[in-house]
């Protein structure tokens, strides 16, 4: 006993002097607010198979005492892991699975004649010795793990479809150098390292994102408990030592302190093989749950496309993918590039409305991943079927959680990792990395910042970096750099008053030139200098007014830059720089001189190779809802060998099959 109460002394000096948060980290913090609703339920299986129950009363407390057992079961040495969760459950570990009981607080329920029921005929490694301590049930019935290669997994079972609508979606990596996890609250994670120290997490499930990660929150001497370390919920922890003594905890998160620490509860009790109890026994109010941004369905949002790989000889289809007025994701697919009335189009398949421009990027193999913009303010992730499937629709979504503000950033890194960005209500940056180039994206992790405003623009750049561009509360633009789950300080671009999400050109050099739509709805542009920095100064792009963001993009055939945007008027309008790289601009110009064609959806600009060579389209939605395309026209070799001045630009004018 004197050995885990030097221990228990150590630990609580360790924590005083190690901060409760990462650097970095949201802070997860708030007053006390722990309650239970009674007493505990405390099972314990002996090695002959008998199951005990004892009532724990007043767990968390003081005064927290065992009263007296009572049998409640035999054969419970069947199982080599028992694990309690939430309202009655317990769950056993065999050869057989993860069987599922429930206690109704004077016997276990049977149903159609059985006290148990398979729900999963995976887990039985954590019926072994090597596995069974990395493995736990959390306060809302949450089942998380840590599998052979070290990733944290986390696992939903639904009773009433009898499914697992979450199952060993990864939540983190490295987590093999933990021996003994144990869950503490909804998403609240105590690891255990074999050295004896105890670290905290803090995963939000609503939303999916960290809250807090490997926090010190014991120095030494957790190894001490041998037998078994559970929860009653509310952030309690019991432990049980070899010797038997049994002893009793509970951490406060908002003052990083252990208001009941190393209370002896019992003697004796490694007699045991299981010892658990039911984890929603306690609870802590304040379930850090962030609060939802509103992002009702907007009309017309913009909408994305690219051209998808060659396969083989053919040329790669396009691909076209927009949140239409209510909500649904319209997916269109242009199998020849060369014919716009080609297109096939589909509705994702799900209930949720979208809103805003979703991202649309190509992941490690070459198969197109979407995320878009729920209107509950959460991210949804849809990837199509990787090759041998011919499949060119998208299956059934992913939630990402979220409750995010903006519209989400996707971006495939050099090594061919992906990353995911959006910025919350308080205006922090917020990322998901991927576990490796074909694995999940983690959960959201934080960048830092408040105030970051409208839809962040992020471009990859060489090892593994991007460039990350976003506006502050003054319309000011900033850029960082990303690397690694780490971002460097915001550089500001000058002035102030930008609307919208900006645009990027990567020229030779590489150097790049962004574009932005001012204040007075003019077109702003700057380029990187020779060391790759910006100069903070901004030089106009004609004087006409625009009511959308540009677009830009460097055209294949003239090497000069060319930037679209909507006008006041409704219209498309175009213009071109004078000559390579001179940073000077012809005038603004509609895209259809002879006539009409006003837009409804901001436009956006795609390089396009078909039947005669590599060009662009500008791509837009009409108030009839039906997708516009403009194709630039590639001039014949005779234009292009002319000695005078060459044609005007001009652009031929599609309508994609609407919808059906």
């Amino acid at each position: 006993m004197s050995f885990l109460r030097r221990a228990a002394t150590g630990l609580m000096a360790a924590v005083a002097a190690v901060p409760l948060l990462l650097a970095g980290a949201q802070p997860a913090q708030a007053a006390d607010t722990f309650s239970c609703t009674g007493a505990a339920s405390v099972f314990a299986a002996e090695t002959g198979g008998i199951l005990w129950r004892y009532p724990f009363n007043s767990p968390g407390t003081a005064s927290a005492a065992h009263g007296t057992r009572a049998q409640v079961g035999t054969g419970w040495n069947t199982y080599g892991r028992v694990l309690g969760g939430p309202d009655g459950r317990i769950y056993g570990i065999n050869s057989t699975g993860l069987n599922r009981y429930r206690w109704n607080g004077s016997a276990f329920e049977t149903v159609n004649g059985s006290q148990h029921s398979v729900i999963s005929t995976s887990f039985t490694q954590y019926a072994t010795a090597a596995f069974r301590n990395k493995i736990t049930v959390d306060e809302i019935g949450d089942f998380y793990l840590v599998d052979g290669a070290g990733k944290l997994r986390w696992y939903r079972y639904d009773e009433a479809s009898n499914t697992w609508p979450i199952f060993a979606r990864v939540l983190d990596t490295g987590w093999d150098k933990y021996d003994l996890i144990v869950a503490g609250g909804p998403g609240v994670l105590y690891a255990r390292v074999p050295a004896g120290q105890l670290y905290r997490y803090r995963y939000e499930p609503t939303s999916q994102r960290w809250l807090d990660r490997n926090v010190l929150v014991g120095s030494s001497a957790w190894n001490g408990m041998t037998k078994g370390l559970f929860s009653a919920g509310g952030d309690t922890l019991f432990g049980i030592q070899a010797d038997g003594d049994f002893f009793h905890y509970r951490y406060r998160e908002d003052t990083n302190t252990w208001p009941l620490n190393a209370k002896n509860v019992g003697t004796s009790w490694q007699q045991f093989s299981n010892v658990l109890t039911l984890t929603n026994t306690c609870r802590l109010s304040d379930r850090h749950v962030p609060a939802r941004p509103a992002t009702p369905v907007a009309s017309y949002s913009t909408g994305a496309a690219l051209q998808g790989p060659t396969a083989g000889t053919a040329l790669g289809p396009v691909e076209y993918l927009h949140a239409d007025n209510i909500g649904r994701l319209r997916h269109g697919y242009q199998v020849n590039p060369d014919d716009f009335g080609s297109v096939q189009w589909t509705t994702l398949p799900t209930d949720q409305a979208f809103t805003g421009k979703p991202a649309l990027v190509p992941n490690a193999q070459g198969v197109l991943q979407a995320l878009a913009h729920n209107a509950n303010s959460d991210v949804w992730s849809f990837t199509k079927a990787a090759p041998p499937s011919t499949s060119t629709t998208f299956p059934a979504g992913v939630g990402l959680g979220g409750a995010m503000r903006s519209a989400p950033a996707l971006v495939k890194l050099s090594d061919g990792t992906q990353a995911a960005f959006g910025i919350d209500a308080a205006g922090a940056l917020w990322y998901r990395s991927q576990d490796g180039s074909a694995g999940d994206l983690l959960p959201w992790r934080s960048l830092g910042g408040t105030g970051l405003t409208g839809d962040p623009f992020v471009l990859a750049t060489a090892d593994r970096s991007a460039l990350l561009i976003t506006a502050d509360a003054a319309g000011t633009l900033r850029t960082a750099t990303y690397r690694d789950g780490t971002l460097s300080a915001w550089t500001s671009l000058g002035e102030s008053g930008f609307v919208g999400t900006p645009s990027l050109v990567t020229m030779p050099g590489p150097s790049l030139r962004i574009f932005a739509r001012a204040a007075d709805g003019t077109i702003r542009t700057q380029r990187q200098d020779a060391s790759g920095a910006f100069p903070g100064v901004w030089s106009a792009v004609g004087s006409l007014p625009v009511a959308s963001p540009p677009a830009a993009i460097l055209d294949p055939v003239l090497g000069r830059l060319a930037v679209v945007a909507k006008g006041t008027d409704g219209e498309i309008y175009r213009t071109f720089e004078t000559g390579q790289g001179t940073g000077e601009w012809g005038d603004w110009a509609r895209v259809k001189p002879d006539g009409s064609d006003p837009a409804a959806s901001d436009p956006i600009v795609v390089p396009l190779t078909n039947a005669s060579g590599q060009s662009w389209v500008i791509v837009f939605r009409n108030l009839n809802d039906t997708t516009r395309v403009y194709e630039r026209q590639i001039p014949g070799a005779s234009a292009l060998r002319t000695t005078g001045p060459r044609p005007a630009v001009q652009f031929r004018a599609h309508s994609l099959p609407n919808p059906k």
